[in-house]
């Protein structure tokens, strides 16, 4: 089976990338000329790449004939840039780009990453019947993709499934992002400036990310639709902190808690509820490696790399 893959060279999309090759798919990824492959070195010669900045990529991609689409890009992740409208909206044309070509070329599946933010900042446990309410232009944007995909293939011979990512974690992100910050520092026996780390957070290890996934796309009956995918258990930041100072063996002093104010309108509760997820594909048991070895994990790739 073709695999048309976004976001190939992104964390979770390499990731996907690698669990794609593994089960014996031919994988076709999107990248442009300035992507970096660093993520995707142990397996970059095994995939079919198509350059979205040649003006023939969407021939390219109709001449391969793709079964499925799996859509993990996104720009903008970063904080500094999950309020610029221009990055934001850019995604969005894009999204739009491909899901248009998706059903052009009837496509069995699109299967696109949604996020936490899409719902914004309620004070409770969000499942997929409360009203997105983001309060960036990312979540936004995410939100008006999602009722784009929907309203493109509701009602289509092609599936669609919209699944909204809460905290994934693990080997191979950003090395500006929180997680790897801390743990390098950690490393390093430096202190880190913190806010108070109140936040409540459904933090899941990549691998087990991967195993719900893959749940979704492996499924053999058409459950199109909007999900959570996400641990069913929460944790506040701060015990989560606590928990990698003394995996790593340091003292938690380092761990300057209340150092720095939150940011504006900081949200103390993005905790997903996964139960539909769970019903529709059978996820009696959706956590294997767990919180505690998901970060004993991560501790030892940061430490082999030395960052």
């Amino acid at each position: 089976m073709k695999i048309l893959l976004t976001g190939a060279t992104g964390f979770i999309g390499s990731n996907i990338a690698k669990g794609l090759l593994d089960k014996g798919y031919e994988v076709f990824a999107i990248h442009r000329t300035s992507s970096s492959f660093e993520k995707c070195i142990p397996f970059k010669d095994q995939i079919n790449w198509i350059n979205t900045d040649n003006s023939d990529w969407k021939e390219s991609i109709k001449n391969t004939k793709p079964d499925q689409l799996i859509h993990a890009a996104w720009g903008g992740i970063e904080v500094a840039d999950r309020n610029n409208w221009d990055i934001q909206i850019r995604n969005f044309w894009f999204s739009k780009e491909l899901f248009e070509l998706a059903k052009e070329c009837s496509f069995k599946r699109v299967l696109a990453l949604g996020s936490q933010a899409e719902y914004g900042a309620y004070g409770f446990k969000v499942n997929e019947t409360t009203a997105p309410m983001p309060t960036d232009a990312y979540g936004s944007v995410k939100t008006l993709t999602a009722n784009y995909l929907r309203n493109l293939f509701e009602n289509s011979a092609t599936e669609w499934y919209w699944v909204r990512i809460f905290s994934v974690f693990g080997e191979g992100e950003n090395i500006a992002w929180l997680m790897p910050t801390v743990i390098s520092k950690l490393l390093k026996n430096e202190p880190i400036q913190l806010t108070l780390c109140e936040q409540q957070y459904n933090y899941l290890y990549i691998e087990d990310f991967l195993n719900q996934f893959f749940s979704v796309f492996e499924y053999t009956k058409n459950k199109s639709g909007i999900y959570n995918l996400c641990n069913t258990e929460s944790i506040a930041l701060k015990d989560l902190l606590l928990q990698i100072a003394n995996l790593i063996g340091v003292s938690s002093q380092l761990l300057q808690f209340g150092a720095i104010p939150y940011r504006p309108a900081q949200n103390l509760l993005i905790v997903g509820d996964n139960s539909k997820f769970k019903k529709c594909f059978s996820m009696q048991d959706e956590i294997q490696i767990g919180l505690t070895n998901g970060l004993k994990k991560t501790i030892e790739y940061y430490k082999d790399k030395q960052i």
